[in-house]
């Protein structure tokens, strides 16, 4: 008995120790890297969420930027680190799933703790709005009857772009008769569409809004509200994984993070997300936001992962 009543006193002694620490989070101020320069969209978007998050967790919190490598620099620099809540990465779709399939990172799946998702976009494949094609049934069509004429274009390979164009093409069998044409980011690539360079690409709703084009599909699980006209890749004939394609931005820490920690990171993040300050300047920025917790987080990062894996086999990346 007296034997059982130590280890019974122990464990309550770590229950408290635990309870107390879980309390005294964070100490410190907390650390939010961008892997992007400063004044990019990512850059602007945690600057905007850093003091509501700051609020919510109940500390200070800092923004830093580390570029390099598409994002890969502050990545591979975070990966492996002391898991302690007190640096998170904001990892993108490319930088979090693409990049470490395509590239030689030293961070990988299993390299992070997914704390929260912050804003997720599907894509979306447009043309020009003068453009002889109306829906997408016309354009495979015109492919099949003129194989190695049309173009599709893209900010880079591997970007959300290119993987765009390439679950819209593959996904309806063409993709063989058509050709790539790679730019150094979407505006460039715009222009050579508005040239007649390029006949098609895959972006966010948001840039596509910004010039005069024609949605023929959205990789999303529904139409979208703004776009109820526009069908759905799987309304089209696009099976899973191909149909579905978001350009999405979290918070990620170092894997192993304590789950109490993780828990109350992913819970301020939500209060900073349904903040009246940080949804004002979602509407402002057209931002579409999307709060997942950790744990949905976590398996829609996973998933996103395979799903990402067969697009970069069909791009032959």
């Amino acid at each position: 008995m007296k034997k059982l009543f130590t280890v019974s006193a122990a464990c309550v002694a770590m229950t408290l120790f635990a309870g107390s620490a879980m309390a005294e989070f964070p100490e410190r101020p907390i650390n939010l890297v961008a892997p992007f320069n400063a004044g990019g969209g990512t850059d602007l978007l945690l600057r905007a969420f850093g003091p509501h998050f700051a609020e919510a967790v109940g500390g200070d919190v800092f923004v830093s930027n580390m570029a390099g490598g598409s994002g890969t620099v502050a990545a591979g620099a975070m990966a492996g680190q002391k898991p302690t809540g007190y640096q998170m990465g904001y990892w993108s779709v490319t930088v979090s799933t693409i990049q470490p399939q395509i590239k030689d990172v030293p961070y990988s799946v299993d390299s992070w703790t997914p704390i929260c998702s912050v804003a997720a976009s599907p894509t979306v494949l447009f043309t020009q709005a003068d453009s002889p094609f109306q829906n997408i049934d016309e354009v495979v069509a015109a492919v099949k009857a003129d194989p190695g004429k049309y173009i599709y274009g893209s900010s880079g390979p591997g970007a959300i772009t290119h993987l765009t164009t390439v679950a819209a093409f593959s996904g309806l069998g063409v993709i063989d008769d058509m050709k790539h044409l790679p730019f150094q980011g979407s505006g460039p690539a715009l222009q050579a569409m508005a040239a007649g360079t390029i006949q098609f690409f895959g972006d966010t709703e948001l840039l596509m809004t910004r010039g005069d084009f024609r949605p023929l599909m959205v990789f999303n699980a529904e139409r979208l509200e703004s776009m109820p006209d526009v069908p759905t890749a799987a309304e089209v004939g696009i099976a899973a994984p191909l149909n579905e394609l978001y350009l999405w931005g979290g918070l990620f820490a170092p894997a192993g993070l304590d789950a109490a920690v993780t828990e109350k990171l992913s819970a301020s993040c939500e209060s900073a997300i349904n903040s009246d300050g940080f949804q004002e300047f979602a509407a402002k920025t057209s931002t579409v936001l999307n709060y997942r917790n950790a744990a949905d987080f976590d398996a829609f990062f996973r998933q996103q992962y395979e799903a990402n894996a067969a697009l970069i086999d069909a791009a032959g990346l």
